[in-house]
């Protein structure tokens, strides 16, 4: 009888051990044990891919920082995979020496000022609050202060269980920062690295360029634009794409000027997209063809992220790519 107590008894202990060790998705996300009631989450972030089978430990995670000229640039970068996954993300936008050394061989900037410390951060039915410290206010111009917003709000909500980023500082809500950007609401993705205002009758965009800081290393930049109409289609993202760089940008195409769109269609995964015959006129180099693969797919899978591959035709046509060009999507716009 004693050895069916004893038996009793060990399977009580290991249920107890088993439940302690269970633990809100939430909490390995903040890094710290949620008071609020979120228990309509049932995952953390990772079903997308994130998990780098090469690199046991590590999350693929998606980052924005930022070119001398103020534009937010998304960078998969693999980090620690840590309570608190999305605390350590941001951590990873501080400038701090070795980030900054890190990134000058890109060509890329630390996008919140030095010392910038999270005092909290909580997440509830979508909404992530994250309160910093007063150093976050420690920047110099208007173009700083824009980054630095939208680089916080499009990383965290690079994380599933996160739609909106309430911006805190010290405890308290402000309602405008210094040059102005409204920060009393939570705030969604919208209108990335926004190049000219929009007109009541225009649909935000977003389309991808190529940029450069330092002649060496490229990258892939989303920038939001305006096309009239209703709703967006695959259509008119690939005209506003072939519209050009916005003006002194310091970003450019490897898609020939005066080429137009005739149609766009998608099958099966496959993007066939039919421009005019100012196509023919790409360079001959397998790199910046592969380039302008990279432009048109990012661009189109901004509207049907289904998108896995492009096909490039002209007046119904395919032309002939470089053999050693891919016509499959990257899974990320830039990966260092």
């Amino acid at each position: 009888m004693k050895g069916y107590r004893l038996l009793a008894i060990v399977m009580i202990l290991c249920g107890v051990l088993v439940l302690s060790g269970c633990q809100n998705p939430l909490t390995r996300l903040v890094g710290e044990r949620e008071t609020s009631d979120t228990s309509h989450v049932s995952y953390l972030i990772d079903t997308e891919g994130f998990v780098d089978e090469e690199n046991v430990g590590l999350r693929k995670t998606v980052l924005y920082y930022r070119d001398e000229k103020g534009l937010v640039i998304p960078v998969m970068r693999r980090i620690p995979w840590e309570e608190g996954i999305a605390k350590a993300a941001i951590n990873q936008l501080v400038d701090r020496p070795i980030v900054r050394e890190d990134l000058s061989m890109i060509g890329l900037l630390p996008v919140l000022p030095a010392s910038t410390e999270i005092i909290g951060m909580s997440i509830d039915d979508g909404l992530c609050r994250v309160d910093f410290n007063k150093n976050i206010l420690s920047y110099n111009s208007e173009l700083e202060e824009k980054a630095i917003v939208q680089s916080i709000v499009y990383t965290l909500t690079e994380f599933e269980a996160i739609d909106k980023v309430q911006i805190i500082v010290e405890g308290n809500i402000m309602k405008k920062l210094t040059y102005g950007t409204n920060i009393e609401k939570p705030l969604r993705r919208q209108n990335i690295n926004l190049t000219h205002e929009l007109s009541e009758e225009n649909i935000p965009v977003v389309v991808y360029y190529k940029g450069t800081t330092n002649g060496e290393e490229t990258f892939f930049v989303p920038v939001t634009k305006g096309v009239s109409g209703l709703k967006a289609d695959i259509k008119s993202v690939v005209a506003a794409l072939l519209e050009g760089v916005p003006e002194n940008s310091g970003l450019y195409s490897e898609i020939p000027y005066g080429t137009t769109v005739n149609d766009v269609y998608v099958r099966d995964g496959v993007a066939y997209i039919d421009l005019s015959q100012e196509i023919k006129r790409m360079p001959e180099s397998p790199q910046h063809q592969q380039s302008l693969v990279y432009e048109l797919g990012l661009t189109l899978r901004e509207v049907e992220p289904t998108i896995a591959q492009v096909r490039i035709l002209s007046n119904g046509t395919e032309i002939q790519l470089n053999s050693n060009v891919s016509l499959n999507l990257p899974s990320f716009s830039n990966e260092f």
